[in-house]
């Protein structure tokens, strides 16, 4: 099978000159009044609330059409293709991570940690979009701001810069694959319309039938908190002695 070169991969949305994008369309009716209504802003917002109702796998144009009441050809006077809004949706998203400012006087460490914990809560809130996440360039205005802010804090640690990015690397895709995880397992559960913890008694009861595992008795104990609270803890544990551990190389470079 042939592999595509770097020329043939889709150019991003915000590297693509639009030179139709932004004209009112003509066959624009209905929602937010009609021609007058409908801009670039509101189609993305729509499409960002039909996500996160239907997720990607049903979102298509023409739903996003009938949610604001014009006809699927109107949505195209203001972006390209479908591509074109999930990356702007996914700009969208980044544009609700709170960033820690520099007024705040928070460590180097305690920087990560709020950057990592405000990347998880966005993506936990609009679950689709972790799942897209890697699958487009992320260099909108909110995504290039967050970057920008999590350089700045990596780099005002007394890290070496390369061990400063090392750090930056380790903390994200940490929460990526975290939250990715999460959200795999919480729509998992409502696939099977169940909970989180009556998917995994399910599962914990269907192979303690396979005698090896029944007579390890690796599975015959179950923490009593919820799903939830259980992730919520491991999530800043893990962080803890990640964020711990970058500190200690520190140290023990300096002796």
């Amino acid at each position: 099978m042939a592999v595509k070169r770097a020329s043939q991969v889709k150019k991003s949305v915000w590297l693509t000159p639009p030179p139709s994008r932004g004209r009112r369309s003509p066959r624009a009716t209905g929602a937010g009044g009609g021609a007058g209504g409908l801009d670039r802003e509101v189609i993305v917002a729509a499409a960002v609330r039909l996500l996160d109702e239907q997720g990607e796998a049903k979102f298509s144009m023409r739903a996003l059409a009938t949610r604001l009441d014009v006809t699927p050809m109107s949505l195209y006077w203001y972006v390209a293709d479908k591509d074109d809004l999930l990356e702007l949706a996914l700009d969208v998203v980044a544009g609700e991570m709170e960033l820690p400012r520099s007024s705040d006087g928070l460590s180097w460490q305690d920087g990560l940690r709020a950057l990592a914990v405000t990347w998880r809560a966005a993506m936990l809130a609009h679950p689709w979009a972790v799942r897209m996440y890697n699958d487009y360039l992320n260099i909108g205005p909110n995504s290039v701001r967050f970057s920008a802010r999590a350089l700045e804090v990596a780099r005002s640690s007394p890290l070496p810069e390369d061990d400063a990015m090392a750090a930056l690397s380790a903390v994200f895709q940490y929460a990526y694959g975290f939250t990715a995880n999460e959200v795999n397992w919480d729509e998992k559960a409502k696939a099977a319309g169940t909970t989180e913890e009556g998917l995994i008694a399910e599962i914990t009861e269907a192979v303690l039938q396979v005698p090896s595992i029944a007579e390890s008795g690796v599975l015959t104990d179950r923490p009593v908190d919820s799903e939830q609270l259980l992730r919520e803890r491991h999530f800043h544990r893990a962080l803890d002695w990640m964020l711990a551990g970058m500190a200690a190389g520190l140290a023990g470079a300096a002796t």
